[in-house]
């Protein structure tokens, strides 16, 4: 699972620097790169929380992060 965790550190570094230059924000291409990844199986609590962060970050209500949770 060390490969989901560096996936996961790449999108948080690309989302972070994104949000501060929004005209370069493709939103629909990152959530559903955050979605692929919430939809692996045997996500730790921890990365699931940081995938949603992620989606809050792209604007995504976190009601539709918990759904995403339950699947």
């Amino acid at each position: 699972m060390n490969t989901v965790k560096i996936e996961i550190g790449q999108l948080e570094k690309a989302l972070n620097a994104l949000v501060r230059r929004p005209w370069l924000l493709r939103r629909d291409y990152w959530i559903s790169q955050v979605e692929c990844l919430l939809g692996r199986p045997g996500l730790s609590a921890q990365d699931r929380q940081r995938l949603c962060t992620l989606l809050d970050l792209l604007g995504t209500p976190v009601a539709e992060c918990s759904v995403s949770l339950q699947q």
